[in-house]
């Protein structure tokens, strides 16, 4: 059999083996909306933490990470704030949003939202622009794990699978395994998948440095010495000044936590100690994940200092310098981290859609079923949206993930801040909402990045800044949200 065929075998058989997975989880489910979109908060330990470390990253984990070492060098090391971080608000924030979605029974984002602001006027509206905001940003980011798989089936079957069949085959198992297991398959599938994504990071690169360079200190010591702009700031290219490096990891670390796909697992879990270990162990895991990256992303520019393709560095050097048999077990784990955060996402963009749009606009009278059976249509429909943008082909997943992120970003203050202050008006959060939006969309299109700090950072500090200032000027206090700040304070005493 040649090497094609066995690398294709092996991708193939990871398909089947999820699609299996999500189907056993069929026999646990419930057909209601709730058990569809977070399981009823019956996840346990390792389920949660898998599927929330699994989700958090994806194909930008296994590509677009070596990509950015190579194009700018480790200055990209501050996602070791994006990845310590989100274990740490998970337990700080998730905590009361858990707590909150429990009493309340929340299963969107737009529905908590609603919950904690006033249901009438500025805060109905802001519901409904906070679900469309998650849609809106989280489908491009959907999209590009589908790009990665299709270059990662590319390069396994040496150009016999074109670049839209790779799409296909991906979308097809994207939208099938969400469809079919909702929350339980899509954390069932995590659970595998986020084990087998790490295990295919350490393996996969460790065998990449050795083979190549000898050992990681000779591959940074060799590094130090032909490409010492690689070790400081402001990189390679000059972009990573102290600030870009400052406003990244803010935007990246609380859009991603502002994200419908994250948000809603912190309704998932079974138990306050659950969200708590969740928290410990997914802060552990999302760090030493990237342990080799750097030596990899570094190796990578020493032996193709002239590549253009930088997202596609790491499964190329893993088929010339690692066996294959073992190279293509590495790179089915990049399919498993890009599957992984594909049907998440998928699942939450219905989910949001369902529970916040079609719901209370289209029919405020329906059934669990129903909705149930409405969400899992929009599986399908947000699935063809996420193929139509992978096929335009977006550019690096580091901008991708940049811009999802900063348009989430904004939505932090509006949906954290009222679980710890009860001056926070609802006016205050539709106006700090639409002005950290706009503030996004200037400083990307007609300000690029104004004094070097790019716009997720812009975003979040005028919706930050504005709340803060009408919610203190505002001359009294909103029930629902005083009654949120009294319960939690009241919950979490000890």
């Amino acid at each position: 059999m040649e090497k094609w065929m066995i690398g294709v075998t092996i991708l193939f058989g990871w398909v089947l083996l999820m699609v299996l997975v999500a189907w056993m989880s069929t026999k646990y489910r419930k057909l209601s909306i709730s058990d569809f979109a977070t399981t009823g908060g019956s996840l346990g330990l390792l389920t949660l933490f898998l599927t929330y470390s699994a989700t958090y990253h994806s194909s930008y984990a296994f590509m677009g990470t070596t990509g950015a070492v190579f194009a700018h060098g480790m200055g990209w090391w501050n996602n070791i704030h994006w990845t310590v971080i989100p274990g740490i608000l998970l337990w700080l924030v998730g905590k009361r949003v858990w707590a909150i979605g429990k009493r309340n029974n929340y299963l969107s984002i737009g529905a908590y939202t609603n919950g904690i602001y006033s249901t009438e006027g500025a805060g109905r509206i802001l519901s409904y622009i906070v679900s469309a905001v998650a849609i809106l940003f989280v489908i491009p980011y959907t999209a590009i794990q589908a790009l990665g798989v299709s270059y990662l089936f590319q390069v396994v079957s040496q150009g016999k699978i074109s670049f839209t069949a790779g799409l296909a085959i991906f979308l097809v198992l994207m939208v099938f395994i969400t469809w079919l297991g909702g929350m339980r398959g899509v954390a069932w599938t995590d659970t595998i998948q986020g084990i087998f994504m790490f295990l295919a990071m350490w393996i996969g690169g460790y065998l990449v440095i050795t083979n190549s360079l000898g050992s990681v200190g000779e591959t940074f010591a060799k590094g130090v010495a032909e490409i010492p702009k690689a070790f400081s700031l402001p990189g390679l290219k000059g972009a990573y000044t102290e600030r870009l490096w400052v406003s990244q990891w803010i935007t990246i670390t609380f859009g991603m936590i502002a994200m419908p796909h994250v948000f809603l697992r912190y309704f998932a879990g079974r138990s306050l100690t659950i969200i708590k270990w969740s928290g410990v162990f997914s802060s552990i895991y999302l760090t030493f994940l990237y342990l080799f990256v750097p030596g990899v992303g570094v190796a990578a520019r020493l032996l193709y200092p002239a590549s253009t393709a930088a997202d596609k560095l790491f499964p190329e050097m893993l088929l010339q310098y690692v066996p294959f048999g073992i190279a293509a077990f590495a790179i089915a784990g990049a399919l498993a981290a890009a599957l992984s955060t594909a049907d998440s996402q998928l699942h939450a963009a219905s989910t949001v859609f369902t529970v916040d749009i079609y719901k209370p606009l289209v029919k405020p009278k329906a059934s669990e079923e129903e909705l149930y059976r409405v969400d899992r249509i929009f599986v399908f429909v947000f699935g063809v949206i996420c193929a139509w943008i992978a096929f335009k082909k977006p550019g690096l997943f580091l901008n991708i993930l940049q811009i999802s992120t900063s348009g989430t970003a904004v939505l932090a203050p509006v949906l954290f801040l009222p679980l710890f202050w009860d001056k926070v008006s609802s006016p205050a959060a539709l106006t700090a909402t639409i002005a950290g939006e706009a503030a996004v969309i200037a400083t990307t299109f007609f300000w690029p990045a104004p004094l070097g700090l790019i716009a997720g950072f812009w975003g979040i500090l005028t919706s930050l800044i504005i709340l803060l200032a009408l919610s203190m000027a505002s001359s009294g206090k909103e029930k629902k949200v005083v009654e949120t700040v009294s319960y939690l304070r009241k919950v979490f005493s000890d």
